[in-house]
């Protein structure tokens, strides 16, 4: 177990967060870290036994009161990671309700052509209208995911997809088409639910600008059509 800045370089930070702390024992040993206690194994002055002892228990105290804090770590990284997954699943089923269900009462949702929903139920009825319309033959597929927490219960969620079967406004079908959609996640009554959503659609094609540049997720190429 390790505070402050002593932690190892592949320890998710989110759970740095939750563990980070200061250990002050009585001078003239001054501020210390877990890490120094263990060093104290080896004082071997006759006060050394007791010091062992000192820090061989605040260094299991530390060991158990952070382990809850990881395992909830953990569970709210899963939790947040199947959000996209349910969503997929509720359009499977082309059921706006279902689809509501992760999102909050005061989400504000933007989809691929700019309509800004505000509210669950406004989310609800624009999806349900969508869904069994022209929507109610296309099927979305969930490709990748990546999360990043801002907090220990605010998450951000990209996530790249697919679409077919989708028509136009006068009912021709569209070609397939790859995008990603941008959520924040907050869990809010002990469930995740999503409260800001952005839709994008790739576009045709390869910009220049963005050669040499690695994107945490890639969608897949769209040669333009002629």
């Amino acid at each position: 177990m390790r505070c402050g800045n002593d932690w190892p370089p592949n320890f998710p930070t989110r759970f740095a967060l939750h563990l980070e702390c200061t250990l002050v024992i009585q001078k003239p040993y001054g501020p210390c870290s877990p890490s120094f206690l263990w060093q104290m194994l080896d004082y071997d002055s006759a006060k050394g036994e007791t010091m062992r002892n000192l820090a061989g228990g605040l260094a299991l105290l530390l060991l158990a009161a952070s382990s809850p804090l990881v395992a909830r770590a953990q569970t709210d990284d899963e939790a947040v990671r199947k959000l996209p997954q349910a969503f997929c699943d509720a359009w499977a089923k082309h059921d706006g309700h279902q689809l509501a269900i992760i999102m909050a009462d005061d989400v504000d949702f933007a989809n691929v052509g700019a309509n800004w929903l505000h509210g669950r139920s406004d989310f609800e009825k624009y999806h349900s209208r969508l869904l069994g319309g022209r929507f109610k033959e296309a099927t979305l597929t969930l490709l990748q995911i990546e999360v990043r927490f801002l907090q220990p219960d605010m998450a951000v969620v990209h996530w790249s997809w697919k679409i077919d079967g989708d028509k136009n406004f006068d009912g021709t079908p569209r070609p397939q088409r790859f995008g990603l959609m941008t959520m924040v996640a907050q869990r809010r009554n002990g469930a995740w639910q999503v409260v800001v959503a952005q839709n994008s659609n790739a576009m045709p094609g390869t910009p220049p600008e963005i050669q040499g540049i690695k994107t945490p997720i890639v969608i897949p190429n769209i040669e333009a059509k002629p």
